[in-house]
């Protein structure tokens, strides 16, 4: 897509707090690339949604770890059961509004990083509807 045409995204360290914030697991698997894409997905197509950088919330980095203490509402997506997003969040002394993991949700972790659209838009519906509409 051409650089006139890209979706500018609002900033999320200056506005988090009127942003339902959203880290994922974008690990190397099925799961992983379901929860990456239903991250984007909701970013796109929700004006209050934006992703946060979550290796940066591990990583110590202060400004991301205040974006997610700050946000609205922070939704934590899972992709199998270690559920590393949530525990990175809370050992960083952040608790979540809303947790999902993909693996739970009867889609299974497979060694690849292909994955069902279907999947996407099922999970995006799911955290759009428990979480983004209330």
């Amino acid at each position: 897509m051409p650089k006139d045409r890209w979706q500018i995204l609002p900033h999320c360290a200056s506005e988090a707090d009127n942003l339902d914030i959203i880290v994922t697991c974008d690990g190397a698997s099925s799961v992983g690339q379901v929860g990456n894409e239903v991250a984007i997905k909701l970013t796109k197509e929700h004006e209050s949604a934006r992703m946060c950088c979550l290796s940066a919330i591990a990583a110590g980095s202060k400004v991301h770890q205040d974006i997610a203490k700050k946000a609205r509402k922070l939704i934590v997506i899972n992709g199998c059961q270690l559920e590393c997003a949530s525990k990175i969040i809370r050992n960083n002394g952040i608790e979540p509004t809303y947790e999902i993991t993909i693996a739970k949700e009867g889609i299974e972790k497979a060694p690849t990083l292909d994955f069902d659209d279907e999947d996407v838009e099922r999970i995006a519906n799911k955290i759009t509807q428990e979480v983004l509409k209330k």
